[in-house]
């Protein structure tokens, strides 16, 4: 029987991955063989029943001989139109039930923008093709989202970067607005001390024009443009203490600035991209410090290349377990956490990879607070 039963599994098989057309043939050729067999018998005993009725030899009630002629004249079209329908059903049940009910189901999740539904039929047919067709076109809507999604995504990030970034610029010139606004008319800002503000807010105004130029062109955050030039590290320097000077006014932090080289050390560096992850890291800091916040700059030659190194460190609450391992993945945390947080750091992160070097956080041994630490190919 196991024999008889593997055999029969393997016609199943056979007739379920034929095409529909040559599928319909065999159903239709099994039923009408099966009815051809039936009304031949059928005749055939009609035949003999009306035999022995007319001979004699079989005594029949008024309505037996009527219903053997009907028989005998009509069994054929009886049986080959039950068969018929029988053989409709049963192709309808096996052949295309199922794939109507996947495909019916997988349109259904595409209603809901549901692309992970897959469209599964085991059948060389033309409805298990269908069925494929449908799935590779899913799978490719797939894709299409996951790019479509990924692209919005990263402009969401780089749109949200610019304006974390814009906002120190604008603050250190509101600051020296204020400072020239209540000093000027007083006669208390001299001469060199004008042009050094007016020096500085110019450079935050190109800073500005800047960020403009890179939001047209960059499409994502890992294509912020790093343009490096040759320029001093006291040059550096000095910006740094212009926009702590500029963040310094009204403020209960005290900002304070360790850096200390010769005035001929030069690096090979973007200098805005330095002071973008400077300021994302001063925004945070500023918002937990309780008293100070120290930057310190330094250099150092490691595997026959140069870094510059950028220090912030504040006296805050630092940096929870989570933070450590989380802070500086894209939208981390909440606002209301009371921690290092958000965009910023991985804003951080990324420019000083794309500018060769490193960045790390970390909580201060010392004393209380957070340090970060953000390393830049010079």
């Amino acid at each position: 029987m196991d024999w008889i039963d593997e055999q029969i599994m393997k016609i199943q098989d056979k007739v379920r991955n034929l095409s529909l057309l040559k599928g319909a043939l065999v159903y239709l050729a099994f039923f009408s063989g099966i009815a051809m067999i039936l009304t031949i018998l059928t005749n055939r005993i009609s035949d003999r029943r009306i035999f022995m009725w007319l001979s004699g030899s079989v005594e029949m009630a008024e309505w037996e001989p009527s219903f053997w002629t009907f028989l005998e004249h009509w069994a054929g079209y009886i049986y080959m139109g039950t068969g018929m329908v029988l053989m409709l059903v049963l192709f309808y049940h096996n052949r295309l039930k199922k794939p109507i009910r996947i495909i019916q189901e997988g349109v259904e999740e595409f209603r809901k923008q549901n692309l992970g539904f897959p469209l599964e039929y085991d059948s060389r047919d033309e409805m298990g093709e269908l069925c494929r067709l449908l799935d590779s076109m899913r799978e490719n809507l797939e894709e299409r989202y996951e790019d479509l999604w990924q692209t919005i995504e990263n402009q969401r990030k780089l749109n949200a970067a610019f304006a974390h970034d814009l906002r120190t610029p604008l603050t250190v010139l509101k600051g020296y607005s204020e400072f020239l606004a209540r000093y000027l008319p007083q006669g208390k800002v001299n001469a060199e001390k004008m042009v050094q503000v007016l020096e500085l807010m110019s450079g935050q105004l190109e800073r500005l024009t800047s960020f403009c130029k890179t939001m047209k062109s960059a499409r994502s955050l890992e294509e912020y443009p790093v343009e490096k030039r040759r320029s001093t590290l006291e040059g550096l320097c000095r910006k740094i203490r212009g926009i702590l000077e500029a963040l310094s006014f009204g403020g209960e932090v005290e900002l304070s600035l360790a850096c200390d080289f010769p005035a001929e050390k030069q690096g090979y560096y973007d200098e805005n991209l330095v002071l973008e992850v400077l300021e994302n890291l001063l925004s945070n800091a500023i918002r937990y410090a309780e008293s100070s916040i120290v930057i310190e700059l330094d250099t150092e030659k490691r595997g026959g290349k140069e870094y510059l190194y950028l220090y912030v460190e504040d006296d805050g609450p630092g940096f929870s377990g989570d933070g450590l391992r989380e802070a500086l993945e894209p939208y981390w945390g909440q606002e209301n956490s009371g921690e290092h947080f958000g965009l910023g750091l991985h804003i951080c992160k990324t420019l000083c990879q794309l500018h060769g070097g490193a960045f790390s956080i970390a909580n201060q041994s010392r004393r209380q607070g957070a340090i970060a630490s953000a390393s830049f190919e010079i």
